[in-house]
């Protein structure tokens, strides 16, 4: 089964982590200040590269800037790269540094 977990920590929400069968595959570290998320490094571990689990997190960190009404700001060049590649689907969303 796969999940995707937002963990927080004292000061609000640090990281997203995607998981298959309890064991997690992914993690993107994030930062949140008034109407901005960093989107900041993003990992999948090696053995489960190239099944999509980077876009899936970049989705999911999206959505959730959306329905919060943020502006994602990506520190992450693989972030950077998925802006870049799909503008028609992350135009609305992304920030300026």
């Amino acid at each position: 089964m796969e999940t995707i977990d937002i963990h927080e920590g004292d000061n609000g929400i640090t990281f997203f982590s995607l998981k298959i069968d309890d064991r997690e595959v992914g993690r993107m570290m994030i930062d949140i200040s008034p109407g901005i998320l960093r989107a900041g490094h993003t990992g999948v571990d090696l053995s489960q590269r190239h099944n999509g689990y980077g876009k899936k997190l970049v989705e999911a960190v999206v959505d959730y800037a959306r329905k919060n009404d943020l502006k994602v700001i990506a520190d992450c060049g693989f972030v950077a790269m998925m802006f870049n590649k799909y503008p028609e689907r992350y135009g609305d969303i992304r920030g300026t540094r």
